[in-house]
């Protein structure tokens, strides 16, 4: 995507000078971009971060961060409330970097930096505006996404863009190396267009409307995997589900209907197979071919239940399953 970047000049700008910065987040995206803003000599004022909870995936303790640099650290539920708000206010940012917060942000706040309110989003905007972007790239078979560096306005992902880092998905990519990938990306773009605020300019280049697209949010039971899908999507639908994320999943008719979470899988070979879909066709080691619509899905590693994850071809050997046993059709279960 080339961006038509509008630059506007801040009004006392000091050439260079140090920006205030109040960060809030609860990521490992976030961390990267505090320790690259620390490392450039911005006055990080203070870090907002959630109350630790298991629910969060990706959550990351920012605490030896924030104690390292003698930097207030508060843990809220929202940023939206009136005490929190003043207690922002009271730091006197320039900029506000809010990034993986997953929430949306109150005009309030967004008038509080004096310069701009700034948040991220891994999706090459203005497509892919909405939630879990990391998991629609893949299960959609994207070859390449971004990172967007953007304005923070109460619509969300709908702001102006700072820049964007293009992202390239491999096909033996998934949800963590994905992410690992966005991380790397978030201090690459805070390394190129921190500088310019600082020399006293405010990039900024409108998204273009017409040509938005929304990705909706996904919940754990969304995982359930359809095996009378293509080989390729089976496996898009499993590596972009991956941790940390909840998993793609199916049941198990041998195990009397056991939940079998789906951790990881070998990209297909592209050869058609005569097997019904779901059933187990064979195993190849630590690997066990799951029938699909025309093709085989090579499984790598499982987890029955709340069992310690295994090898994949392991299944037959801890558990009492065969080859010629199948995966419970997810349109039954749906139906």
């Amino acid at each position: 995507m080339v961006l038509r970047t509008v630059t506007t000049a801040l009004t006392h700008p000091d050439d260079p000078r140090t920006m205030r910065v109040v960060f809030v987040t609860h990521n490992e995206l976030g961390l990267a971009c505090l320790e690259e803003l620390a490392a450039l000599g911005a006055d990080l004022r203070a870090v907002y971060t959630r109350p630790e909870r298991e629910e969060l995936a990706d959550q990351t303790d920012l605490a030896a961060f924030a104690d390292d640099r003698g930097v207030p650290l508060h843990r809220v539920e929202s940023i939206n409330d009136d005490a929190v708000k003043a207690e922002l206010a009271g730091y006197d940012p320039e900029l506000l970097f809010v990034v993986g917060w997953s929430r949306l942000v109150d005009r309030e706040v967004l008038g509080i930096p004096s310069v701009a309110a700034l948040g991220m989003h891994p999706a090459p905007l203005p497509r892919g505006r909405g939630r879990a972007p990391i998991a629609w790239s893949i299960i959609k078979g994207l070859e390449e996404t971004a990172l967007s560096f953007f304005h923070l306005v109460e619509e969300a992902d709908a702001g102006d863009l700072v820049g964007q880092e293009p992202i390239p998905i491999g096909i033996e990519d998934d949800a963590a190396s994905l992410y690992g990938k966005v991380v790397e990306a978030g201090r690459t773009l805070v390394r190129t267009h921190y500088p310019a605020f600082e020399a006293g300019e405010v990039p900024r280049s409108p998204q273009d409307d017409s040509k938005a697209t929304w990705w909706p949010r996904r919940e754990p039971h969304h995982g359930l995997v359809d095996w009378t899908r293509e080989p390729e999507e089976v496996y898009d639908w499993i590596r972009g589900q991956t941790r940390p994320y909840p998993g793609a999943f199916s049941h198990l008719d041998a195990l009397d209907g056991r939940k079998v979470t789906v951790w990881a899988a070998n990209p297909p070979a592209g050869e058609r197979a005569f097997v019904a879909p779901g059933e187990v066709a064979y195993r190849d080691g630590d690997a066990l071919g799951v029938g699909a619509w025309e093709g085989v899905v090579e499984l790598t590693e499982l987890e029955v239940e709340d069992d310690d994850p295994i090898p994949a071809g392991a299944l037959l050997d801890e558990y009492d399953v065969a080859v010629g046993d199948s995966f419970a059709n997810a349109r039954d279960r749906l139906g």
